[in-house]
């Protein structure tokens, strides 16, 4: 960091190469993803101890019982906070998210009974968000963490790197991404036992950012409807993983 701004969040920082994106591609992409997610999970066990305190920092919580209580708050929201887009959920798409509300939970208990606690998530590591620069990667752009099950991070990483390299999400070669990050997790439960749990993971952590696609709308009305399908989209992801 170069600078910070003294009444308002802003912050200067040196050039730090460019998007993961922008350099690599198709199975070179791959490879870059298989050599992050490892030392991401790395750095998620190491500063587990510290969840408390960062909460105390200001971030988001999105622990179990918070983002139960935040999905319900979001579901009956929504109407209010996607007004009159077009894409707006209908009558019949609220019915049924009150409806996998079970489920979730059920999904939630799942995930927890594996014993693995809560620590950072970045919940939105994509290729956008990794810069390289002599052949070092480093994550950047945390605004958008939260403190929940670090499962929860393969939500948008599998998605956006199955969508980048066109293969299915279940395809051998995006599982072997969610692989390589639960190596660091290994000792913790069987490869088995790791592989469901990140599928619960997986599905959970698009229930995070339901969340963070709310918080957002309501501190800043406008800005969300720049990204496609708003809120009405994030939770109609979440509708097809529980419903």
């Amino acid at each position: 960091m170069l600078a910070l701004h003294p009444t308002r969040p802003w912050m200067l920082v040196a050039e730090g190469g460019k998007k993961l994106g922008e350099v690599y591609a198709g199975d070179e992409l791959l490879r870059a993803w298989r050599e992050i997610l490892p030392r991401c999970a790395q750095l998620q066990r190491d500063i587990t101890p510290r969840a408390g305190e960062i909460i105390g920092f200001g971030t988001p919580d999105h622990r179990a019982a918070a983002l139960l209580a935040g999905f319900d708050e979001v579901v009956a929201g929504e109407p209010a906070v996607s007004g009159q887009r077009s894409d707006r959920l209908t009558a019949d798409e609220r019915r049924a998210l009150s409806s996998v509300r079970s489920r979730l939970a059920a999904a939630v208990r799942s995930l927890a009974a594996l014993g693995i606690d809560d620590t950072l998530n970045h919940d939105d590591l994509h290729q956008n968000n990794v810069l390289v620069r002599d052949g070092r990667m480093v994550i950047f752009d945390w605004g958008d963490a939260c403190v929940s099950h670090p499962f929860g991070t393969l939500a948008v990483t599998l998605r956006f790197a199955a969508q980048k390299t066109g293969h299915a999400e279940d395809s051998p070669e995006i599982l072997a991404l969610r692989d390589a990050y639960l190596e660091p997790w290994s000792d913790r439960a069987s490869t088995r036992e790791l592989g469901d749990a990140a599928e619960l993971g997986r599905r959970i952590g698009e229930v995070s950012r339901t969340l963070t696609f709310d918080a957002v709308a309501r501190a800043y009305p406008g800005v969300i409807d720049t990204y496609p399908g708003g809120l009405a989209g994030s939770l109609r992801r979440v509708l097809a993983l529980f419903g």
